[in-house]
């Protein structure tokens, strides 16, 4: 995606998971997908939902207008922020709803068992990768457009059987929607959606030195608080860093060093 569209994915995302995280449920992530399909199928709607030259409330309103009463209403609010949006592309408005899907099954693992049922579905995801590119034969015949879609779902649950509900969801999306993108590939774009999704569970910790069992729950008790969710602590230890933590969770930084605090009051003495 060009920057414009990188922008827009990344607020979009941002939006849906601060909305519709909590709710997110299987057939959500079945409803992007199928919307994502509309877009990519139906050409006049495709354009009437990206066209730059229509203001954004106006392809809000198309987006909200043919989607009324046909999907949950969270599905109907992203589909119509997703087209308000900016894209380089036509098609990059359906990658946004494909990616929206993804989080939404995502979410919606996390509300049904929390983060190890997301390590899972990264599991189901990244073994039906491994499967495929094992074999060309396997690779040959899901992408077959002569094969009944039916037929590649059965192959594709016999070759790997999931254990999530929503792996089995993803893997069915990319053997009959790949969108043009081999299934490999495909999986291992869905597995890298998922696994940057899993490091907001991880606080990357960094502190000058090492801290004892008592420290390090207290601290994972009190980064789990702000965060509303059960973290875990990635510690390393940089007698570089001075005094202090520092404290990363996805791209927030929350820095307490001497080091920084140091490098940040000569950075202002030499403007003064």
């Amino acid at each position: 995606m060009a920057g414009v569209s990188t922008e827009s994915l990344t607020k979009l995302s941002r939006l849906f998971e601060q909305r519709f995280s909590t709710e997110a449920n299987a057939s959500m992530s079945e409803e992007l997908f199928s919307v994502a399909d509309l877009v990519d199928n139906n050409g006049a709607l495709r354009r009437g939902l990206t066209d730059p030259s229509r203001e954004q409330e106006v392809r809000g309103k198309i987006a909200s207008s043919v989607l009324e009463g046909k999907v949950y209403p969270a599905v109907r609010e992203s589909v119509a922020r997703a087209a308000e949006a900016r894209w380089s592309a036509e098609r990059e408005l359906g990658d946004a709803l494909e990616h929206l899907g993804v989080l939404a099954a995502a979410f919606a693992a996390e509300n049904r068992a929390g983060k190890d049922a997301l390590s899972e579905v990264i599991d189901d995801v990244l073994d039906f990768s491994k499967a495929v590119q094992a074999s060309p034969e396997i690779q040959t015949a899901l992408t077959d457009q002569r094969a009944d879609a039916s037929a590649k779902k059965q192959l594709a649950a016999r070759i790997s059987p999931a254990r999530t509900e929503e792996g089995r969801l993803l893997i069915d999306q990319i053997v009959e929607h790949p969108r043009g993108v081999l299934p490999a590939d495909l999986a291992e774009k869905f597995a890298g959606i998922l696994v940057s999704l899993s490091q907001r569970f991880i606080a990357k910790v960094t502190t000058s030195v090492p801290l004892d069992d008592q420290r390090l729950d207290r601290l994972e008790k009190a980064i789990s608080g702000v965060y509303q969710r059960d973290m875990t602590l990635d510690v390393t230890v940089d007698p570089d860093v001075v005094g202090g933590i520092k404290v990363q969770v996805g791209d927030e930084v929350i820095d307490g060093t001497m080091s920084t605090r140091i490098a940040n009051l000569d950075q202002t003495l030499s403007a003064s």
